[in-house]
């Protein structure tokens, strides 16, 4: 897979594979190409070069919409739900604005939503989404991937705003979805996440792909180097500071809308 924008090659001879039923685990830094390549496969870039196969045919994504119609659910880490329409109205969007129907909502559609909600957390279906936590309102996105009835789910950074509670719950679901023979793509920079839920990793440096293994072969410094792409003696070098005692930070005054001076 080849994809650049202007000057800047963003993908060079990249490849990825996902298997039926497996959790598979992206990493790379910021800038490697992982988004990028994400968003080809889900239909909001196109690539220059390159193709995409789902059960070993050639098939040729143009939109988000075919890539659910593909059966292609992705979870981006970027919160993109309406904040004036209910939680409910939130997670099944997709599937109303498909309708033929004049009228939709009502009980059943909070029903539905509760349903789907249940696993992930305890949140009232018939809030506005804008009155939840930036934790609840990224399990919402969770929950409308979950709704898509997908083949494929790709989870971008999904931890990054849950607490440790909430992570260990999307866990449990996505150990579940797995066993169901969904293949799941996990982008993350967390080591005990990678290493405690996913099957393999694959690593990409400068757009490329460079390395993809087996999480029980490898080790998380394994993954670290590969991503930097030179050996790192810690993964937390010692911090550099000051003798004790001397100031470092000071503030004064400090004033916004939840606190004064």
């Amino acid at each position: 897979m080849i994809k650049s924008f202007g000057a800047i090659r963003a993908l060079r001879s990249c490849r990825f594979e996902l298997l039926a039923g497996e959790i598979h685990a992206l990493a790379g830094e910021n800038g490697a190409g992982k988004s990028t390549l994400m968003n080809i496969i889900d239909g909001i870039l196109q690539p220059d070069e390159g193709e995409i196969r789902i059960d070993g045919q050639p098939i040729r994504i143009d939109s988000p919409a075919v890539a659910q119609a593909l059966g292609i659910g992705f979870v981006h880490q970027e919160i993109a739900l309406c904040a004036d329409v209910s939680v409910a109205e939130n997670i099944f969007m997709s599937r109303t604005a498909a309708s033929r129907r004049l009228l939709m909502g009502g009980a059943d559609l909070i029903a539905r939503a509760a349903n789907v909600l249940a696993p992930l957390a305890d949140i009232d279906p018939r809030l506005p989404a804008g009155r939840l936590s930036i934790s609840q309102q990224q399990l919402v996105e969770i929950a409308k991937a979950l709704t898509l009835d997908c083949r494929i789910l790709i989870l971008d950074e999904p931890t990054a705003a849950l607490t440790e509670h909430e992570a260990q719950k999307l866990f449990g679901i996505m150990h579940g979805l797995a066993a169901r023979g969904i293949g799941i793509i996990y982008i993350s920079h967390r080591m005990a996440e990678i290493f405690g839920n996913c099957d393999r990793v694959t690593v990409m440096r400068d757009g490329q792909h460079i390395r993809t293994d087996r999480v029980v072969d490898i080790t998380p410094a394994d993954v670290v180097n590969a991503m930097v792409g030179r050996q790192l003696d810690a993964l937390y070098p010692p911090k550099l500071a000051g003798e004790p005692g001397t100031e470092i930070l000071r503030v004064e005054g400090l004033t916004d809308q939840r606190f004064r001076d």
